[in-house]
């Protein structure tokens, strides 16, 4: 009986290696799947270097689009001050509320003194009183980061409504307490906050064309994809790779997410950076790990 049991075992050990070995020489999606997962761990063993390396933080994000399983997070559920980061959920609300027709991409939206913000942006420099489309405010909004046309975007939705949808969109750490520039409200404490995480489902929607619907999806990957400030995730990638992300800039923090498409596996990467000390070692920390991700595809 003993003998049979041995036999037995033996045979299933043989079925088990076999089955083991077939599936990682022989399936390329299983192997392409264990080959990924090497390269996540290798990844997570660089960013805890970088991360005893700089002076500051930083909250880390990556996740593969071919095989969703796959990802490396790190601190992506702390709490950072947003800065123009915020600008996407807030595009994202702005998407819904037009899918609600509240408003349309044709609406013309008129342009004041009273409403010009200085910071980034081009509006800042037009002559007033201007109507401008809400279709180009958006645009504005997105690829020159502009303040001008963000806060008259919060005016319109509102701040009720857009911390309403945030969470209807799934994000559990991001709020919007104030609009861009208001330095006042931001000397007593007041705040705007997201995570990596949160950023990171945002793109995960809109890269599988579930952000509010397809159309919208499209629109927003448009915009995103027209972005002007290239000097962090894309800075030390090869030329011809396509990039769809938004920045953040702010005293004390710098950011940058997006979905980089690549031929051997589109990904998202979303890297927000907390007490900066130099904003240009934030933004070359952001291009060096945006850089690593790539070589690892």
């Amino acid at each position: 009986m003993n003998n049979i049991k041995k036999i037995f075992y033996s045979i299933i050990v043989l079925l088990t290696t076999t089955f083991c070995l077939w599936v990682y020489f022989v399936n390329p999606k299983i192997q392409a799947v264990c080959q990924k997962k090497s390269y996540f761990k290798t990844l997570g063993q660089l960013i805890e270097v970088e991360n005893n390396l700089f002076e500051g933080d930083f909250s880390f994000f990556v996740k593969d689009f071919s095989y969703p399983q796959l990802e490396f997070s790190f601190k992506s559920e702390e709490k950072i001050a947003a800065a123009s980061i915020i600008k996407f959920p807030i595009l994202a609300v702005m998407m819904r509320a037009i899918k609600e027709n509240k408003f349309s991409l044709d609406d013309e939206i008129t342009i004041k003194r009273k409403d010009i913000t200085g910071g980034s942006g081009r509006i800042k420099g037009m002559k007033v009183p201007v109507k401008l489309t809400l279709r180009k405010i958006l645009e504005l909004m997105i690829t020159r980061s502009d303040n001008t046309a963000t806060n008259k975007v919060i005016d319109l939705l509102g701040y009720d409504y857009i911390n309403n949808d945030f969470t209807q969109l799934g994000l559990t750490g991001t709020f919007l307490r104030r609009k861009m520039m208001d330095f006042s409200l931001r000397r007593k404490g007041v705040e705007n906050y997201t995570t990596a995480r949160d950023i990171t489902v945002l793109f995960e929607k809109l890269y599988s064309k579930k952000l509010v619907d397809k159309s919208s999806s499209e629109l927003m990957i448009s915009l995103l994809k027209k972005q002007k400030v290239n000097n962090r995730i894309p800075r030390f990638l090869p030329d011809g790779v396509i990039v769809a992300h938004k920045t953040g800039l702010e005293r004390g923090v710098v950011h940058d997410a997006g979905i980089v498409f690549n031929e051997k596996g589109d990904y998202i990467i979303c890297v927000l950076v907390n007490k900066v000390k130099n904003f240009k070692k934030a933004k070359k920390l952001i291009a060096q790990l945006s850089l690593l991700t790539y070589n690892l595809y």
